[in-house]
């Protein structure tokens, strides 16, 4: 049954932002001095665009557990924990006791060690998908590198990503992100829309835009691009606008088609990893992709990325085929830093408490929601999620 419209005060709307923002810059004034000088040698005054936030960004001095100090020494309680990366929280004593040991010991070799070998076997033993690894350092390089081995594994150039979804900023993959409803298209046939400029066109032309949830979608565009398409990038959960969960045998529906037509399907578990459960989207539901990417939460706060998955795709890996470089990959400090966040903090007692947690979360704000009939539904899965503007659960 529909609901009836809440009527919402724009003029009481503006009066409750301005109040808040006085009060705002009342308490940051340092925030904003060090933004201020910060202009003249950082465009937008930070160093990823996301930051830039009006009227300006809050500047961070130190964190600990759940709790964040700013410039001016406010002290917050850190729902956001970036983007899920620290679900171990800040500056947990059995990671800065490793991380010492290992500064100790260097930062940086560019050759193997060890601890590489020890967390892909973690990896493995995590995540049903995967027979092999490669280490990076970021989300963006993990996606980067599947698309880059689909495409030498299946000989296509063509990549179908999900529209709302995103995979990093790299030109295949940074389309369609949030795109402007004007220019998005029709629901069932989204436009390939840039999301910056500067993304050459051929880009634009090898990346193709599904909707999530419409299964009959996906198989009209992979036979409409036969013999074109090398792999399906996805978050199985979406969780770039809000959180949208899967239709019941949506990622079945997925596995079967590209199965069907000869694609290779990857879940970009970047944002999902260990965050909704300890093998991620993949022991919550009963679907095997052929490759997953991994970052944030698996390295409890360090710089990190990881993409695996069928030993026969990995094997093209070598001297001759598909190179993956990077001075940083597997680097000891890291490396570190994932074998303890993934063996020694986040045990099956520790998922259950942080699930349990986000359980409690959402059940008051649904309270809270009911109790003022406002337009929202809250989305929560695992350890993740978030209250979205709207009373009926989004889809796509």
């Amino acid at each position: 049954m529909l609901r009836e419209p809440v009527t919402i005060d724009p003029k009481r709307v503006e009066e409750i932002v301005a109040r808040e923002e006085a009060e705002f810059r009342r308490r940051t004034p340092r925030s904003l001095e060090i933004h201020e000088r910060a202009k003249a040698t950082l465009p937008l005054g930070v160093s990823s665009s996301f930051q830039a936030v009006p009227p300006y960004p809050l500047f961070i001095s130190h964190a600990e557990g759940s709790q964040i100090w700013d410039y001016d020494g406010n002290t917050y309680t850190d729902f956001h924990l970036a983007f899920g990366s620290l679900l171990v929280g800040h500056a947990h004593p059995l990671l800065v006791e490793a991380l010492r040991d290992q500064l100790g010991k260097g930062n940086l070799y560019s050759l193997p060690c060890p601890d590489t070998v020890f967390l892909a076997e973690e990896l493995v033993r995590r995540f049903a998908p995967l027979e092999q690894v490669r280490f990076c350092n970021s989300g963006t390089e993990a996606t980067m590198d599947a698309l880059r081995l689909a495409r030498a594994h299946t000989g296509r150039d063509k990549i179908v990503k999900i529209e709302g979804s995103y995979h990093g900023h790299h030109d295949t993959v940074l389309m369609s992100t949030k795109p402007a409803v004007e220019a998005a298209g029709p629901a069932d046939r989204p436009n390939t829309v840039p999301a910056s400029k500067g993304i050459p066109a051929d880009a634009r032309q090898n990346t193709v835009i599904a909707p999530y949830n419409d299964p009959e979608a996906l198989e009209r565009i992979l036979s409409e691009h036969k013999g074109e398409v090398a792999a399906v990038i996805m978050e199985a959960i979406l969780m770039n606008v809000g959180i949208m969960l899967p239709d019941e045998g949506y990622l079945k529906n997925v596995r079967e088609i590209t199965r069907r037509h000869d694609v290779l399907l990857i879940f970009d578990e970047v944002k999902t990893g260990v965050t909704v459960a300890p093998g991620g989207v993949t022991e919550l539901y009963p679907v095997e992709p052929d490759l997953i990417c991994l970052a944030k939460s698996i390295g409890g706060g360090m710089p990190i990325g990881a993409f695996g998955g069928r030993r026969d795709i990995m094997s093209h890996i070598n001297h001759s085929e598909v190179l993956h470089l990077g001075t940083f990959n597997g680097n000891p400090m890291s490396m570190r830093a994932g074998i303890v966040t993934l063996t020694q903090v986040l045990t099956s007692e520790t998922h259950a408490h942080a699930n349990g947690l986000s359980k409690q979360l959402a059940s008051a704000y649904v309270g809270i929601i009911e109790e003022f009939d406002m337009p929202m539904h809250v989305a929560q899965v695992g350890a993740k999620g978030c209250a979205m503007f709207r009373h009926q659960r989004a889809r796509n």
